[in-house]
């Protein structure tokens, strides 16, 4: 149903959405959606949200979201003690923050730490990935209500401009 949901939005390509399912430790199935943009469009997450809410889904499917996942192009800048995303063709924004579960390797600094750092150093910040804070819950609970804005991104990787 969630798939069906998201192949039902104008700005995805119909073609990217996949639905992968494994085997849980309960009785259901976990499955993982993976789904692109239209090429020269934006998935707007508040129509996702919405679509995913007209499915009506009920608290006994047992359904949850655990996590939305996106890759995010634009430009990320300092900004009054914060680090944003704007997104490129839009006038949309993500605040960066740190991952509370990112358990970086050894001594490396983690993602939004070496974010900041290239942009100290004057690096073009393009592409962010990571999780968007908020997008988890079991239904229907999740999709009572929008997750609140502005967004924040729980940065997992990030690109920058080839110089």
């Amino acid at each position: 149903m969630a798939r069906d949901a998201t192949l039902r939005l104008y700005d995805v390509d119909k073609d990217s959405v996949v639905l992968t399912r494994e085997e849980g430790r309960e009785s259901y199935a976990i499955g993982k959606i993976t789904f692109s943009a239209k090429k020269g469009k934006l998935v707007d997450l508040d129509k996702l949200h919405e679509s995913i809410w007209a499915t009506r889904l009920s608290g006994r499917t047992q359904m949850r979201l655990n996590w939305l996942e996106v890759t995010a192009v634009g430009e990320a800048a300092a900004a009054e003690g914060n680090v944003v995303l704007k997104v490129a063709g839009s006038k949309e924004y993500f605040l960066l923050a740190e991952d509370p579960e990112a358990k970086p390797e050894g001594a490396a600094k983690p993602p939004l730490a070496r974010l900041k750092d290239a942009l100290d150093r004057g690096e073009k910040v393009v592409q962010v990935t990571g999780r968007v804070d908020g997008w988890s819950g079991h239904f229907p609970k999740f999709l009572a209500e929008l997750p609140p804005k502005p967004r924040r991104l729980l940065v997992k990787d990030f690109q920058t401009a080839k110089q």
